[in-house]
C-alpha cells in the first residue's frame, strides 16, 4: 500500500518557518537577489525581521507536509498588491512551486488589501524569475522613483478581466 503524497498547504509564516527559509541563502549575493539591498549577510532572524520591515508585510509559506518549500510576502505599494522576497527552497526548484506561491499570495493579497493589480521588483539577470513573472502576466513598467539597484526592474500585473 503506497502512502499518499503530503498535501501542499499555504499558511502564515512562523518564526520556525523563517529560520528554514533563511537557511536557503548561502552567500551575500543569494541574499541580495532574494531580499534586496537592505539585508545583511549572514541572515539572522531578528535582524531580518527588522531590516525587511517584516511587521509591515504579510508573510506566507507553502509547506509540503511539515517542510517549508516556498516563501513570499505581500503588502500595499503604490495601490498594488506588491509581492516581495519570493523564494522556493533550492531542493524543490523546477516543480512550478513559484507559480503556486504567487497565485496564493495574490489571491490572499487581493482579498486582504482589496487591490486589483499586482507588482514586484526583480533583478534583470535573474532569468528564471523573469521568465516566471512574464509567464504569469507581469510586464516591465517604469517605477516613479529611483531604484537603489541598477539592474532592478519593476513589474506589474494588470487587473485580470472578470
Amino acid at each position: 500500500m503506497s502512502k499518499d503524497p503530503a498535501p501542499l498547504t499555504f499558511v502564515a509564516a512562523t518564526n520556525a518557518d523563517l529560520q528554514q527559509v533563511l537557511g536557503w541563502f548561502a552567500s551575500a549575493r543569494d541574499l541580495l537577489y532574494w531580499g534586496g539591498p537592505d539585508l545583511t549577510f549572514p541572515p539572522e532572524l531578528n535582524r531580518f525581521k527588522q531590516q525587511s520591515k517584516y511587521h509591515k508585510s504579510h508573510s506566507h509559506v507553502l509547506r509540503l507536509g511539515h517542510e517549508v518549500v516556498a516563501f513570499g510576502q505581500f503588502y500595499n505599494r503604490l495601490e498594488r498588491c506588491h509581492l516581495g522576497r519570493l523564494a522556493v527552497s533550492p531542493k524543490h526548484r523546477g516543480q512550478r512551486l513559484g507559480e503556486q506561491l504567487i497565485e496564493q499570495l495574490l489571491r490572499q493579497g487581493h482579498q486582504q488589501l482589496n487591490l486589483a493589480e499586482a507588482s514586484l521588483f526583480v533583478l534583470n539577470d535573474n532569468r528564471p524569475a523573469m521568465r516566471l513573472y512574464r509567464r504569469m502576466g507581469f510586464v516591465e513598467r517604469p517605477y516613479p522613483k529611483p531604484i537603489p539597484l541598477p539592474n532592478c526592474v519593476y513589474m506589474i500585473r494588470p487587473e485580470k478581466p472578470a
